[in-house]
């Protein structure tokens, strides 16, 4: 039998509901309203994981609205989405800088979400014969530097037509992560640091062999080295036919497109964050 508890309607008249499940009684010659209480039912593992992860995503941006220059960061941030939106007839607008660090949080944070990277480096889970290089301009000798401009030759100068010095000073400055297999790379991206020490770019990325999630590990890598030398962000520059592949590693597009290289580009963002 319910439980009912007493809630008489002279006493709480317009507090209840036509859907409120109401018995009458009689008691002593007076009629009494009871409301039967619905037994409690635990909440699923989805709901639980659910309300843990609005939990601790709120207090995270709870924090990061508490500092001026943040939340001006991050309202500086949506408008920059909000226009790239726009731009391409998009509904998915932010009122708020909150809401839309809300969003962006969320999504870094969502289980199975890209962005969330293994234990173990990858370089260490690589098939056999494969080899992953993270280097300084420095450190790298004459055979690698050759392999990694004649990749880069081979994509952007052979395969895309883009008649523009591929060799520029950044090169001097970047860490260069390159795949090798018996010599040869196959994939390969940059890295190097912007104006903020907290945010990296990353740039000049291929693939040579495409379709077997070389890309991937790249961006992964690069990832990883990124946050090691303190980072919070990385930026890049995609080519608009590679944004969802972008989009798929966690990165957000932000501003118009633009041409550079005669070739239209996005410009994305990811934040990047230590695993503890």
């Amino acid at each position: 039998m319910a439980k009912v508890k007493n809630a008489d309607l002279s006493l709480i008249r317009g507090k209840l509901t036509k859907k409120s499940p109401v018995i009458n009684r009689v008691r002593n010659g007076r009629q009494h309203s009871y409301i039967a209480e619905q037994p409690s039912v635990p909440p699923t593992k989805a709901q639980s994981d659910h309300r843990k992860l609005f939990g601790k995503v709120n207090s995270i941006v709870n924090t990061l609205m508490a500092n001026p220059e943040q939340a001006a960061l991050w309202e500086q941030r949506r408008k920059e989405f909000n226009s790239h939106q726009r731009e391409i007839f998009s509904p998915v607008l932010y009122k708020t800088a909150r809401q839309f660090a809300f969003a962006m949080v969320s999504k870094q944070l969502a289980p199975g979400n890209a962005d969330k990277r293994p234990k173990k480096p990858l370089r260490q889970a690589l098939p056999r014969g494969l080899k992953m290089l993270v280097k300084p301009f420095s450190g790298l000798s004459t055979t690698e530097l050759y392999e990694i401009l004649k990749a880069r030759f081979i994509v952007f100068y052979t395969e895309q037509n883009c008649r523009y010095l591929d060799m520029d000073d950044i090169d001097y400055t970047a860490s260069h992560i390159a795949l090798f297999r018996q010599g040869q790379v196959i994939a390969y991206a940059r890295l190097f640091q912007g104006d903020s020490p907290e945010e990296w770019h990353l740039g000049r990325m291929l693939t040579i062999e495409r379709g077997q999630g070389f890309g991937r590990r790249i961006v992964a890598q690069t990832e990883e080295y990124a946050s090691s030398q303190g980072a919070k962000a990385v930026l890049l520059h995609a080519q608009t036919h590679a944004v969802p592949f972008y989009e798929k590693m966690g990165y957000t597009a932000y501003g118009p497109v633009f041409m550079e290289a005669d070739i239209p580009h996005v410009a994305m963002r990811k934040e990047v964050m230590i695993d503890e």
